[in-house]
C-alpha cells in the first residue's frame, strides 16, 4: 500500500460513503415501505423531518462521491514517482490493472448518475407538493448500489496496490503503429486520417451547440421545426457520437499539437504532466456538456405525464444553458491553444 495524503484522504472518503450509505439505504427502505402520498395534517412534521433526513444524507453521501472522482486522478498522478517504472497515470494502472480499469469505468457511471438524482432532488423541492419525493426515493436505492460497489473497489484498490514490478512506459500502449485510437478513424477515413477527424470534432461539436442553442431560444426555432421530444433524440443522438469522435480527437490530434510532441498520444500525459496546465479542464468542460444532455433525459423521464412540467421546464432550461456553456468554453480553449501552439 501506498500511503500518502491523498490515499488517506481517499480512504476517508470511502469510510464515510460506505457507513453513511449503509444507513441511508436502510432509512430510504424504511420510507419507501412506509410511504403515503395522503399523510394526516397531525403527522405531516412528522414525515417531513423524515424526509429532510434522509435527502440531506443522501446530497452529503453524493457531493463526497461525486467529488471522488477527480480525486481519484489526483491521486494516482502522486503515485507515478512510487511505482517503478512509471512516466505517467498510465503506468500506475498497470499495477492491479483490471481494478484500475473497473474503478475508471465506475466513477463517470456514479458521477453521472449520482448528478442526475441531485438535479431531481431539487426540482423536485422547488415544487410547493413535491410531486416526485417516492420516485427520488427509488432512484436512491440503485444509487446506494453503485455507491457501495464504487466505495468498496477504492478500499480494495489501495490495500491491494503494491508496486513491487517495475511496470512499462504509457509509449508502448499509445504510440505504437497498431494503437486502437488510430486504427479506428483510420479505417473510416484512410491512412491520412487526421484533416478528416479534425474537420469531424468541429463539425459535430458545433452542430451539438446549435442544437442545444435552439432549445434556449424559440425566436430561432423555426430553423427546426420539429417537437422538443424529437430534438431531444437529435441531441442525445449527437452526443452520443460525439463521445468517441472527440475522444480520438484529442488522443491522435489535439493532445500531441498541444504538448508539441508529435509522436506521443498519451492522454494521461497530456493532463498529467504539466504541459499544457488547463488540459484536465478543456476535458472535464467537455464531460460535464455530455453529461448535462442525459440529466436532461433523466429530468424529462422524472417529468413524464406530470403537473410540475413548468418546473422541469426550468431546470431543463438550467441544464441546456450550462451543456452549451461547457461545449462552447472547451472548443474555445482547444482553439486558443491550437492557433497560440
Amino acid at each position: 500500500m501506498i500511503l500518502n495524503i491523498y490515499t488517506i484522504i481517499m480512504l476517508f472518503i470511502a469510510a464515510v460513503s460506505l457507513s453513511l450509505g449503509g444507513f441511508l439505504l436502510f432509512t430510504t427502505l424504511r420510507a419507501i415501505l412506509t410511504f403515503d402520498a395522503f399523510v394526516p395534517l397531525e403527522s405531516k412534521t412528522k414525515y417531513e423531518q423524515k424526509g429532510y433526513l434522509i435527502f440531506l444524507i443522501a446530497c452529503v453521501v453524493i457531493g463526497i462521491r461525486m467529488l471522488a472522482w477527480p480525486w481519484f486522478y489526483f491521486m494516482l498522478q502522486s503515485f507515478v514517482s512510487e511505482v517503478p517504472g512509471a512516466m505517467c497515470i498510465f503506468g500506475v494502472t498497470q499495477i492491479l490493472p483490471v481494478t484500475a480499469a473497473f474503478l475508471q469505468i465506475i466513477k463517470p457511471i456514479s458521477f453521472f448518475i449520482m448528478g442526475g438524482w441531485i438535479f431531481c432532488y431539487y426540482a423536485d423541492k422547488a415544487h410547493p407538493t413535491s410531486p416526485f419525493t417516492r420516485k427520488i426515493l427509488l432512484f436512491l436505492i440503485p444509487i446506494c448500489g453503485i455507491l457501495f460497489v464504487d466505495s468498496g473497489a477504492d478500499v480494495y484498490y489501495l490495500l491491494s496496490m503494491k508496486p513491487l514490478i517495475s511496470v512499462s512506459c504509457c509509449a508502448t500502449f499509445f504510440d505504437v503503429p497498431l494503437r486502437p485510437s488510430a486504427m479506428i478513424p483510420q479505417a473510416i477515413f484512410g491512412e491520412n486520417f487526421d484533416k478528416a477527424l479534425f474537420l469531424l470534432y468541429y463539425s459535430i461539436n458545433i452542430i451539438l451547440i446549435i442544437l442545444l442553442f435552439l432549445s434556449l431560444s424559440k425566436r430561432w426555432r423555426y430553423l427546426i421545426p420539429v417537437s422538443d421530444k424529437t430534438l431531444l433524440y437529435l441531441q442525445s443522438g449527437t452526443g452520443l457520437v460525439n463521445i468517441p469522435v472527440t475522444l480520438l480527437s484529442f488522443i491522435e490530434i489535439i493532445a500531441p499539437k498541444l504538448m508539441q510532441l508529435p509522436f506521443h498520444h498519451c492522454l494521461y500525459c497530456f493532463i498529467g504532466n504539466g504541459i499544457v496546465p488547463d488540459a484536465s479542464i478543456m476535458l472535464g468542460l467537455f464531460i460535464i456538456g455530455i453529461f448535462g444532455i442525459g440529466w436532461i433525459n433523466i429530468l424529462r423521464f422524472l417529468g413524464k405525464n406530470s403537473s410540475a412540467e413548468q418546473i422541469i421546464e426550468l431546470f431543463v432550461t438550467r441544464i441546456n444553458s450550462l451543456a452549451v456553456f461547457c461545449f462552447l468554453t472547451s472548443l474555445l480553449m482547444v482553439t486558443i491553444h491550437l492557433v497560440l501552439t
